[in-house]
């Protein structure tokens, strides 16, 4: 990151001390690259988290199916993000996908657009699949989390007349907050991270609509033979990513103590 580098031949490496950073600085694609990794925790982990919760308490309740629906919904964690890419890039298309002429046969024709070639949906679009994607890791967290909690605590509740949500509110979440620190902590770092999917769906576009700090850094490294900038991009994406990390483990230590 300290190095003016092409990447093609090692004749024309040039040390130029931080100028990658200041130029990070005055990078308007870098601002709005991060801008977009905030959103993506903001909205996409915070959906994880609060998707991942809500159907883990709802599996937890011993409806009928809850075994075959926790498996369905851990599925897409294992698939490829290529495929998981590719398959929505078909289904969103204005011209071969599926969710468009749906749209249109359920009266809603105002809704349809280009949904990955819109710079006003792209990223929403991208966040919405990422989460599709990555809720059942949460949920399957939430529910080892859920099975480590003493019945007995929900018993004695039930008997001083506590009602579901006072056993929701005092039991369960004082208990899983652990769990959720190690869960918002893996859905934040897997966002910050996140390019397979980013790249298939959009490569950063429509005009940076959707760009990531990984996708760019990328660009700059392997597209415009730009390695030293795209090496400062990554050591900033390091950083950024072991600050969440210190106050994963700092929330951690708290609840222990």
């Amino acid at each position: 990151s300290l190095l003016e580098w092409s990447g093609i031949t090692m004749k024309d490496i040039t040390f130029v001390g931080f100028a990658n950073y200041r130029a990070m600085a005055e990078d308007p694609v870098f601002w709005q690259a991060l801008l977009h990794n905030i959103i993506f925790i903001g909205a996409g982990a915070t959906a994880m988290v609060v998707l991942g919760l809500f159907l883990a308490v709802l599996l937890e309740q011993g409806l009928r199916g809850s075994n075959f629906f926790r498996g369905v919904f851990f599925i897409p964690t294992i698939m490829s993000l290529v495929v998981v890419g590719i398959v929505f890039v078909l289904l969103l298309s204005p011209e071969l996908g599926l969710v468009n002429p749906l749209l249109r046969e359920a009266g809603l024709e105002q809704f349809t657009r280009a949904w990955l070639g819109d710079p006003k949906t792209a990223l929403p679009t991208v966040i919405g699949v990422d989460v599709w994607k990555n809720f059942g890791l949460a949920m399957f967290l939430f529910v080892a989390g859920l099975k480590a909690i003493p019945q007995e605590f929900y018993e004695a509740a039930s008997i001083d007349g506590a009602s579901g949500w006072q056993r929701f509110w005092d039991i369960t979440l004082p208990a899983l907050r652990p769990v959720t620190a190690v869960v918002v902590t893996l859905t934040s770092i897997n966002t910050l991270k996140l390019f397979d999917l980013v790249y298939v769906m959009t490569a950063g576009g429509p005009n940076h609509a959707s760009q990531v700090l990984t996708t760019w850094m990328y660009a700059q490294g392997f597209m415009f033979n730009n390695m030293g900038y795209g090496s400062a991009l990554a050591v900033v994406l390091l950083l950024i990513t072991f600050v969440i990390t210190i106050i994963q483990f700092k929330v951690v230590s708290k609840d222990d103590e």
